[in-house]
Order: C-alpha cells, then structure tokens, then sequence
C-alpha cells in the first residue's frame, strides 16, 4: 500500500479504488490568446495534484479530504457554494460527468486531494485539480472518455459552474502535456504540436508573492474587453486577425484598442517562438518574452510595477527572456536561463527574492 492509499484509508477507514494526476504548468508564451482562438506553448511543470477515491458504503454522502486545508467535509448535492471552496471544483466535476452520463448510479464517493502546487500564483492549480478529478471519475465509472475530451470537460467546469471566462490552454496541457516538452497549441482547432525543450537551456519561476484570484481580479474584465474588440472588428476571434488588419481607426475606445493589439501581437510572436524553438534558437526565443512582457505590462495592463521590476532584474542578471505568466495580475514570473550562466544569475537573484520564491521547471 503507497502512502496516498494509507492516507485514504485513515481519513476514510475504507479502501480506495482509482487514482489520477494532473500537474501544474506554466505559459512560456501567449498570454490571453486561447479563448480568442490564437496560440499559446505552455509546458508542464513538476508540481501536481493527486486525486484517490473509493467508494463510500458507510452512508449516503460524498466525502473530500484537502490535504492542503487539512479539511473533510460531507455533501450530497453537486450545488455551487456561494462562498467559492475548494470543494466547488470537486462538486462541478461530478457535476458535468453525471450530466454528460444521465444513466450512471449515484454513488457516494471518498474523495482525497493532494497537491503540492503553489495556488493562485497563475500556474493554473485549479486546472490540474479539475483534470485529476475528472481522470479518476472517468476510470472509476469506466466511462471511456479521451485526454481531449476530458480537457473540454475541465474547462467546462471552469467556465460553466465555477464562473472563470479562460480558455483551454490549461485544461489541455494539463491532460495531454509531457515533461520536457512544450505544447504549441491552436485554440481554435486543438490542434497541437509536442516540441522538446533544449537541454542547455532552462526556464525558472519566481514568485512575485502578489497573490492573485481569477474570480476577484480583472481577469474576467479583459475578457470582456477582447469580445468587445471583436464585435468592432466583425470577427468571431482576434486570433485570426493580423496585425496589418487591426485598424486603430475604427476604435473609438483607444483603451480596448491597446488590448486588441496585445492579443494580436502575442499571437505573432507565440507562433515565431515556436519557430525558434524548434530552430533551437533559445536567443530570439528570450527576446520575444520580453516583447511579450511589455505587451502585456504595457497594452494589456496585467501587470504591476513590482513584478515589472522582478522582470527587470532578472534580465540584467544574465536572462535571455523574462515574462509574467499566467493570467496576470500577480503571480509568477518565467526566464529563460542558460545553464553556464545559471548560477551567476541564481546568485544575483538572490539579492531580491529568498530561496523559497524560486521554482524549477
């Protein structure tokens, strides 16, 4: 018996049955590009979330174990909180399985989360607790749903019944990825290309410590923004609008202008930072993070003057490329490093962040 199965066992005095896992990841490039149908290359990250469960025959409700909240608590209803808990993910999951599955038993289930991803820090922990749920409910009800599908559901979730206007990316990586490689991916077609990651390089996350929630920050707000510039533009998604196409003149709100021009721009250089990546041309790679990060500080206004200065720092200290990742407003820087000069800019990062703010990709 692994240690999760012991765990399991001691909250819930039963056996478990199935287990699944999802990791975290982290956008090299592309930011608010998927639910505009453009490009974004993310890749996977070390950090995961395990979901164990089993059958509960004790009585007729379902029961979550956080590992991380060190919290259990009993339902016997798939209806939303209104105070936003952990348990909502789990609740929405078994939500749309059973709504997708009319004709599945309703089975009281134990259900225990482990994780050891750093939540709302923009690597899309919430996404990998959703595809981890929905990979042992489709085993445990041997349902037979592919990786795809099961991405298309974890966004589901999301969007529909926690309340979060993102796009695919996350759900898609988070089911499909491979470590070691990025994930180019069309958002439109999903479409996707597995590329490998140059050994001699390397990527690390710094923690901005600006803690950031989708529900609660300006996230939902840009999305709206991006349809709003669609609707002047005529078109059903930025992404296939080029740049020689967007046309100030028919903006009267320069404001939703400048967030058309990041989307527009990001997706330019998300599809040549693939180029130069399977070119293994990791110089023009750093160079289009950073055209990237101005985009978003600057156009889009996702970012803050502390994380543009992390960003600052990081390339004087010997990074090829630094960015915020993720959805903004907080959360994690990404470099691109080469592994002779990692040390040095290790070392000189020190100065500004503790040991604990670095990550590994």
């Amino acid at each position: 018996m692994n240690i999760h199965n012991k765990i399991f066992n001691n909250i819930f005095n039963c056996e478990s049955s199935h287990s699944a896992v999802a990791h975290s990841r982290v956008n090299l490039i592309g930011e608010h590009t998927d639910y505009t149908g453009g490009y974004v290359l993310p890749c996977l990250l070390p950090y995961k979330t395990t979901i164990i469960i089993g059958k509960n025959t004790s009585n007729k409700t379902y029961n979550a174990y956080s590992d991380f909240f060190k919290e259990k608590i009993s339902f016997t209803n798939f209806i939303k909180s209104s105070s936003n808990e952990w348990l909502d993910y789990i609740k929405g999951c078994l939500f749309v399985i059973h709504d997708e599955n009319r004709e599945l038993d309703n089975t009281c289930l134990n259900i225990l989360i482990i994780s050891d991803i750093p939540m709302g820090r923009g690597i899309s922990s919430s996404s990998a607790l959703c595809v981890a749920t929905l990979k042992s409910l489709n085993e445990y009800y041997n349902i037979g749903y592919d990786e795809k599908h099961i991405a298309i559901l974890a966004q589901k979730v999301e969007r529909d019944y926690i309340g979060v206007s993102g796009g695919i990316m996350d759900q898609m990586v988070s089911s499909i990825g491979i470590h070691g490689k990025a994930f180019f991916l069309d958002c439109l077609t999903l479409k996707y290309e597995l590329i490998n990651l140059p050994n001699n390089y390397c990527f690390e996350l710094l923690d901005s410590e600006i803690q950031r929630d989708n529900r609660n920050s300006a996230y939902n707000k840009r999305h709206d923004e991006l349809k709003k510039a669609e609707e002047i533009l005529k078109v059903e998604n930025l992404g296939s609008v080029k740049i020689d196409q967007l046309n100030k003149n028919k903006f009267n709100d320069l404001l939703i202008y400048k967030r058309a021009l990041h989307v527009v721009t990001e997706n330019q250089r998300t599809k040549d930072a693939k180029n130069f990546l399977l070119k293994q041309d990791m110089k023009q790679f750093g160079h289009l993070m950073n055209l990237s990060h101005i985009s978003y500080s600057q156009d889009f206004e996702a970012s803050t003057k502390d994380v543009d200065l992390l960003v600052k720092r990081s390339i004087e200290s010997g990074a090829l490329g630094c960015r915020l990742t993720g959805g903004g407003f907080g959360g994690f820087t990404v470099s691109l490093i080469e592994k002779k000069h990692y040390d040095k800019w290790y070392n000189q990062m020190l100065k500004f962040c503790s040991k604990d703010k670095f990550f590994n990709v």
